[in-house]
């Protein structure tokens, strides 16, 4: 075999930099089978089955197998492609063992495969282990040489933490000579296609054999990655560009007007969940590469007229240029080790890809008591996502069983103790499932965040410990969401996770969390009751000392019964403990303010909206309270500066913060408008009018302004004229 040239090699691209790689040109033609004939059986009596297979990019495991071959000693010898797996390595030792793992579980069944890695690592032991694997499996290892003389930077400098990975351009350039020299090398060796991959990726057992029987020249396999803690995943392919997840003017692929770019890339990310092949623009770190693309001259050079970042982007780039479609295959995603948080996901993900099931499996737990208006619909709306459903009863009297045995077996008897989370426990000791969800009788999925989460079954990474989802609560008259919070809502059952407090329970969660974009209506069809203040006051009276939760929750049940005395208490006695969540420290200041409101005490109202900016920055719903305070006293200069704060408030990052979406966006502009007019500050008025309906195009109050505003300016015309 021929060598590469001792350069510096580098650290894998495998260390999987945030996918930005260039988008190529669109080719109409595609010459995806032009390397079939070297593939095909010679023999002129060759059965159906065979014939069938030369028509495809290689031949069919059935042919390769038949009878008829075992049978025949003349046939010829099934000739199975060459692939060489190919790497750059500089690596952890845990996240190298793992990758190299992947690679010996392999399936071959139409394949023979080689490997090349270039052992740039600075750990030692990883440098054994992969030593260990080639001569293991009869690859081949080239050391890179850290001292070029023409270059004693060579490495270029490159780090990686929890937060990310991070490149210099040294670094890039010297991942793409790297890859080169690997593409010269399968040339050299006529090796019938190279998969060059990173070594912080844990490939499915099958994956290479999909690869190939896909018949594209340019293939990868996808996998996705969180770039920046926190942040949704996003896959390692794009559509145009740099990494542009829609394509920009012209035309859709139904000859439609293209869509606006959140809904394109909405489009095209719901479409990479589903497993299939498709075209798109860029891709790179896990790719099957053909023996004619190597022959056409495909590289990772720097392309000198581009200013796209990552050497990927260029390959992409020349290879449409070439006249080469680039494809990406979702069957089998890929699990990314991104970071060394993410390494204990492997296990899970492997015993589900070795085990052969396709998407976790999920029990749904209910805790249900008198709900036959409901319930039939809750368990609807869970077709196809639930693989268990266990219903927990907690005393029903009417047809709440019936309807539940419709829809499963699993119906279980909870004797009621006034403690919400001991019932919910118990639905979750009895599921068996990989996940739980959990549900109320009154809530539902709807078309569309049904088929996202069952999208969500197929691709979760099972590294994932709890999957959060909005819980939409009410509504505009248009259908508008008009209040959600966010829940823990499905959890892998294997973490044990617990509810904690008899009323107003919560999930107890912990780990690696996805903030999914699916939510879950509640649909509200009973009368609230006095059932949790009950609770709560039978608590009191027994003497029972309540957590400094209990203390808010318990002071929410008296206000929202209209017991504002004692509400104030309660949320007072939860502030002098210094504890609890910080959003329930201002919303409790907030709700001290109505109380003393109802209580018609005006200075302790706005006592306790100010006694709010001790816990953190203003928030737009306090700044939008203080302006309506102020506004009702005709005192439009203090109104107009909480308002104006209002607009200038800073975002909580945290995506479990509930929000009053109408004071983060329309509503402060609109009460501008209405501040701006009784000053006679028209032409301001009439500009945070027209910011607010930018915002709510349909409201009634701002549609009223506007026409205010143009009959004004008819009058000035008029009268000018």
């Amino acid at each position: 075999m021929s060598t590469l040239k001792k350069d510096p090699l580098h650290q894998s691209q495998e260390e999987s930099k945030p996918p930005l790689e260039p988008n190529s040109q669109e080719n109409e033609k595609q010459k995806e089978k032009q390397h079939q004939n070297q593939h095909e059986n010679q023999h002129e009596n060759q059965h159906e089955n065979q014939k069938e297979s030369q028509s495809n990019h290689r031949p069919s495991r059935r042919s390769a197998i038949s009878q008829e071959t075992r049978q025949t000693e003349n046939l010829e010898t099934f000739v199975q492609e060459r692939i060489l797996i190919a790497s750059p390595v500089r690596q952890t030792t845990p996240v190298l063992r793992e990758f190299l793992d992947s690679l010996h579980a392999l399936d071959r069944t139409t394949v023979k495969t080689d490997y090349l890695f270039v052992d740039d690592n600075e750990e030692e032991a990883a440098s054994n282990i992969l030593r260990e694997f080639v001569i293991q499996h009869e690859g081949t290892v080239i050391q890179a040489d850290e001292h070029d003389s023409d270059n004693p930077d060579n490495k270029g400098a490159y780090t990686k933490d929890e937060g990310g990975h991070y490149w210099q351009d040294e670094q890039i350039w010297r991942v793409a000579d790297l890859k080169n020299r690997i593409l010269d090398y399968a040339r050299d060796n006529e090796y019938d296609a190279v998969f060059l991959i990173d070594s912080d990726l844990v490939l499915h057992p099958r994956t290479l054999e999909q690869l190939v029987s896909s018949g594209k020249d340019i293939v990868s396999n996808i996998f996705w990655t969180r770039w920046q803690p926190g942040a949704r995943e996003m896959p390692q392919v794009w559509l145009q560009d740099e990494y542009a997840l829609y394509r920009r003017g012209g035309k859709s692929s139904a000859g439609n007007e293209a869509e606006d770019e959140g809904a394109q890339t909405t489009a095209f990310l719901n479409q990479l969940r589903i497993p299939g092949c498709y075209e798109v623009g860029g891709l790179g770190a896990c790719t099957l590469i053909r023996k004619n693309v190597l022959a056409a001259g495909v590289s990772y050079d720097q392309i000198p007229n581009v200013s796209f970042w990552g050497e990927d982007r260029h390959f992409c780039i020349r290879a449409q240029a070439l006249g080469f479609r680039l494809f990406v295959d979702t069957h089998l995603p890929a699990y990314h080790i991104y970071r060394l948080s993410e390494l204990p996901g492997v296990a899970a993900f492997n015993r589900r890809a070795r085990r052969g099931e396709e998407t976790i499996s999920i029990t749904l737990c209910m805790i249900v008591k008198n709900e036959e208006a409901s319930l039939a619909r809750c368990l609807d709306s869970v077709n196809g996502i639930a693989d268990e459903i266990v219903i927990v009863d907690t005393g029903s009297t009417d047809r709440t069983r019936q309807i539940a045995s419709r829809y499963t077996d699993r119906i279980v008897d909870f004797e009621w103790v006034d403690d919400f989370a001991a019932a919910r426990n118990f639905a979750f000791d009895q599921a068996k499932s990989e996940y739980i969800l959990w549900l109320d009788a009154d809530d539902v999925f709807e078309a569309e965040d049904r088929a996202k989460l069952i999208a969500l079954k197929r691709s979760l990474d099972p590294a994932v410990d709890s999957v959060t989802m909005d819980y939409n609560l009410s509504f505009t008259a248009e259908g508008k969401v008009s209040y959600s919070l966010r829940r823990n809502r499905l959890v892998r059952r294997d973490r044990q996770f617990r509810w904690i407090g008899a009323v107003h329970e919560y999930l107890a969660v912990a780990g690696n969390l996805l903030h999914s974009d699916i939510a879950v209506t509640h649909k509200k069809d009973k009368e609230y009751t006095d059932r949790n203040l009950r609770i709560y006051r039978k608590r009191e009276q027994a003497g029972e000392e309540f957590s400094p939760r209990d203390l808010y929750y318990f002071g929410n049940e008296l206000k929202d019964h209209g017991q504002h005395e004692d509400a104030v208490k309660y949320y007072e006695k939860f502030l002098d403990t210094g504890l609890g969540w910080v959003e329930d420290q201002i919303a409790a200041c907030q709700k001290i303010a109505d109380c003393e409101a109802a209580l018609k005490r005006s200075e302790q109202e706005v006592t306790a909206l100010f006694r709010s900016f001790a816990y953190d920055l203003p928030r737009a719903e306090i700044c939008c309270r203080l302006g309506g305070y102020f506004a009702d006293r005709e005192d439009y200069r203090k109104a107009l500066f909480w308002y104006e704060q209002a607009t200038r408030a800073v975002r909580p990052d945290d995506p479990m913060v509930v929000l009053n979406e109408a004071a983060w966006t329309w509503m402060p502009h609109l009460q501008l408008c209405v501040c701006y007019d009784r000053m006679g500050n028209r032409a301001k008025a009439r500009e945070h009018n027209d910011i607010a309906l930018a915002y709510h195009p349909t409201h009634p109050s701002m549609l009223y302004n506007d026409r205010y505003f143009k009959d004004l300016e008819k009058d000035n015309v008029l009268e000018n004229a």
